[in-house]
This record gives C-alpha cells, sequence and structure tokens, in this order.
C-alpha cells in the first residue's frame, strides 16, 4: 500500500474590512476617509504632520457581518437586557509619527499609537 500526502492550496484569511466614500451605497460596516487637520482644531502645538488621513468607521452590523468575536453574536441572539448589539468600529490601527511641542515648549518627536483606522468590524 503506498499512501500520498500532498499539500493543497493553502486557505489564506480573508480581508473582511470593507472600504467606502460619502457617495458609496454600501450600509454595511466600512472604513470611510477622513483627513484630520490639527490647524482646523486650533492645535497649534502640534508641528507635523498639520494633517494626517485618519480615516473612520461607520455602518449596519447585521449578526454576523464582520463581527470580531463569536461572543458577540451569542450575546445578540441571547438578548439579554440592554444589548444593543454589534457597532462598527475599528478592528486594526497603525500609529503616525509625529512632532509636537509638549506642556514645557520642548520639541518632541514621537510615534503616537492608534492614530489610524486601517480596518472595520463588527463587535
Amino acid at each position: 500500500m503506498e499512501v500520498k500526502v500532498s499539500e493543497g492550496p493553502r486557505r489564506v484569511r480573508r480581508d473582511a474590512g470593507l472600504d467606502c466614500d460619502e457617495n458609496s451605497p454600501e450600509t454595511r460596516c466600512c472604513r470611510y476617509p477622513l483627513t484630520v487637520d490639527f490647524e482646523d482644531f486650533g492645535w497649534d502645538w502640534i508641528i507635523a504632520p498639520k494633517r494626517y488621513k485618519a480615516n473612520y468607521c461607520s455602518g449596519e452590523c447585521e449578526y454576523m457581518h464582520l463581527q470580531k468575536y463569536p461572543h458577540t453574536h451569542l450575546v445578540n441572539k441571547a438578548n439579554p437586557r440592554g444589548t444593543a448589539g454589534p457597532c462598527c468600529t475599528p478592528t486594526k490601527m497603525s500609529p503616525i509619527n509625529m512632532l509636537y511641542f509638549n506642556r514645557k515648549e520642548q520639541i518632541i518627536y514621537g510615534k503616537i499609537p492608534s492614530m489610524v483606522v486601517d480596518r472595520c468590524g463588527c463587535s
């Protein structure tokens, strides 16, 4: 008897996040573009960048659409008092590098975590 083992095609995890824009007809949870301009906020203590692409999440979360945690689906099925359902939130974020003045008016260069939404999902 001869047994032959062959590797089949590897399953690749899909990037399930949706990207939309203001003209998109999509109602499900999506990542939308948003440029933050610090000068518009009057934040003159930020030296650079003056603006950056932050993005944001918005949209409806059906029971199993892009849910990060199976627990969310089960809580909705059990329907305990006060549950609001899954929310469209960032599931992956990245930092930006900034140059800014601290409270002592010293110039600081640092990596600020979780400033850019890379992917959205329901949780």
